[in-house]
């Protein structure tokens, strides 16, 4: 794994509050795989695909970055990192450089990368103006973007970037809580690995209650099947409803020239061991990378 950290906490300081009493707690540290017991990081391995969706049309690079401010981290970043690594290394589709350094993200060294994985980052992590402008520049110029779970709740103070991610924040119930998914779009490559009738997970699902979330904007690959599905489980969520049962789970999108993938899960560690959703994640990736072709009309106007 190719790691390279440093500091932000004066970017992050710019975004604190007036009368802000205390600095916000900033986890720079990537979140190593060598943590993991020997028996979980076999099960990853032996989870990990064994044929990629697409041949890359030149070597691509993957910044990983999980960066936390005033959270502790979901405990599946590094099964996530670890996933993408072996991915990049067994499939020979990327490389991935894990890294939580902004200066990554300045236009001078952004350009090196084909896309950036956000692994379940959370907070106000994109404060410095610098920073904004050229990574919005280098989607809309024709980089990739993908993240996933905890990402809706980063830098959600910055709505160019909630846009750009298609959602922002997300009410939950319980982590275990038990879904049929729904295959939105069947037909694209992004989830030609599932069954067409959907199937049943177990993970933390958010619900979008309102903009930027939209169909308007957003090609839906994966969503709750209501009918199917105890909308009540567990502890009480009073946000957690739309009147139209509309329940992303995961989607892509085009940001002028860019691709952008959201998935909601992995907030457990047991979606990266668990071969089918390992497999949507790598078509997500390929596609971000701009290796896989996938229509990205969005769902609203198909409907129409």
């Amino acid at each position: 794994m190719k790691k390279v950290c440093g500091a932000i906490l004066a970017y992050t300081l710019m975004g604190l509050p007036s009368g802000a009493q205390q600095p916000p707690r900033v986890i720079t540290e990537i979140r190593s795989p060598d943590r993991l017991p020997p028996e979980v990081r076999q099960r990853i391995e032996n989870a990990i695909p064994t044929k990629a969706y697409a041949k890359p049309k030149k070597p691509r690079r993957l910044l990983v970055m999980d960066l936390q401010v005033n959270y502790p981290g979901h405990r599946s970043i590094p099964h996530a990192n670890l996933a993408v690594d072996l991915m990049g290394k067994k499939l020979g589709v990327w490389e991935a450089v894990f890294s939580n350094e902004m200066s990554n993200l300045k236009w001078d060294n952004i350009r090196q990368f084909d896309a950036i994985y956000l692994n379940n980052t959370v907070g106000p992590l994109f404060n410095d103006p610098e920073v904004r402008e050229s990574l919005l520049r280098f989607i809309r110029e024709g980089g990739g973007l993908a993240g996933n779970h905890g990402s809706t709740h980063c830098s959600m103070d910055w709505p160019e970037f909630t846009e750009l991610i298609g959602a922002r924040n997300g009410p939950h119930r319980d982590a275990d809580e038990k879904v049929h998914i729904k295959v939105d779009d069947p037909d694209s490559p992004l989830t030609s690995m599932f069954s067409r009738d959907g199937f049943v997970f177990a993970d933390e699902y958010f619900r979008f209650p309102g903009p930027p979330y939209s169909r308007e904007k957003l090609r839906i690959l994966l969503s709750f099947d209501v009918e199917k599905t105890d909308m009540n489980q567990g502890r009480e969520c009073k946000n957690c409803f739309r009147a139209d049962n509309d329940y992303a789970i995961s989607w892509i999108r085009s940001y002028d020239k860019g691709r952008v993938f959201y998935c909601s899960l992995g907030h457990n560690p047991d979606a990266f061991w668990t071969p089918v959703i390992l497999q949507h994640f790598l078509a997500g990736f390929q596609f971000a990378l701009g290796d896989l072709e996938a229509d990205t009309t969005p769902s609203a106007k198909l409907a129409r």
